[in-house]
């Protein structure tokens, strides 16, 4: 099944298309990292050149649509390492929407687009906590206390989960990050009945349609993130991010 585009009305959208939309809307390299024209792109050539505007990050992981207006405003001052973190080369693919994350994590487009392998592209909570980041890992224990959704979900994207989950231990509000760490951690299915058990908003219709996309679900994941894509501004890079996983399901569907 596919999707018609403005531009290729009849089709399903070209990857070149699916790129610049979502590299381009976060990116401060877009314009040099992508070239539009009639010529086929490479995927992970176009990645390459992307990069990522860490305040824009931050806003993405702090903002009240993604904490669901649990946690504290954004802090004035990036976290100490946060440049370094959101400029680590290593991409994820099946990135929830909580507390803490970014939705710029998915910087390699070929798998999404070119040869699609849900479960090799979902977190197995097997990986080993990312090394380094004493500041960063510094910034969690300082703040954890007064923001715990934004620690636990930044010491999530690190892979320590005993910590992220050692923050959220008692904090209300926080069902939605609490199924994150499910889906970090390798526990697809929970995390996905947990999503369905909350009520419905952008961060939960996102997950929702997020989960079931990497679950092989794709008829199941296109209403969810249709659904989510006209909750979130299209400011947001999460807004972006569930246009192409929308765009992802309609190609392979």
């Amino acid at each position: 099944m596919t999707r018609p585009t403005a531009t290729n009305p009849s089709a399903q959208p070209t990857i070149e298309a699916l790129m610049v939309r979502f590299l381009a809307s976060r990116s401060d390299a877009a314009s040099a990292a992508v070239e539009t024209g009639e010529s086929e792109v490479e995927p992970h050539e176009v990645a390459a050149g992307f990069r990522v505007d860490p305040r824009a990050a931050w806003l993405d992981a702090t903002a009240t649509i993604t904490t669901g207006g649990n946690a504290p405003p954004p802090a004035v001052q990036l976290p100490a390492e946060w440049a370094a973190l959101v400029a680590q080369p290593a991409a994820a693919f099946a990135v929830p929407m909580a507390a803490g994350h970014f939705p710029q994590r998915v910087k390699d487009l070929q798998p999404l687009l070119a040869k699609f392998d849900p479960a090799e592209l979902r977190p197995t909570g097997t990986q080993a906590p990312v090394p380094g980041f004493p500041g960063l890992r510094g910034w969690i224990t300082k703040t954890g206390s007064t923001n715990p959704q934004v620690a636990s979900g930044i010491a999530r994207t690190l892979g320590d989960f005993d910590a992220a989950e050692r923050l959220l231990a008692g904090v209300n509000g926080a069902d939605n990050d609490r199924a994150a760490l499910l889906w970090q951690k390798g526990r697809c299915a929970e995390a996905m009945a947990a999503w369905d058990a909350l009520p419905e908003a952008p961060a939960v219709l996102f997950n929702r349609g997020m989960a079931r996309l990497f679950l092989g679900r794709l008829a199941e994941a296109r209403p969810a993130l249709q659904k989510a894509i006209d909750a979130i501004p299209e400011a947001s890079g999460w807004h972006a991010l569930a246009r192409l996983y929308l765009a992802v399901a309609d190609i392979h569907g």
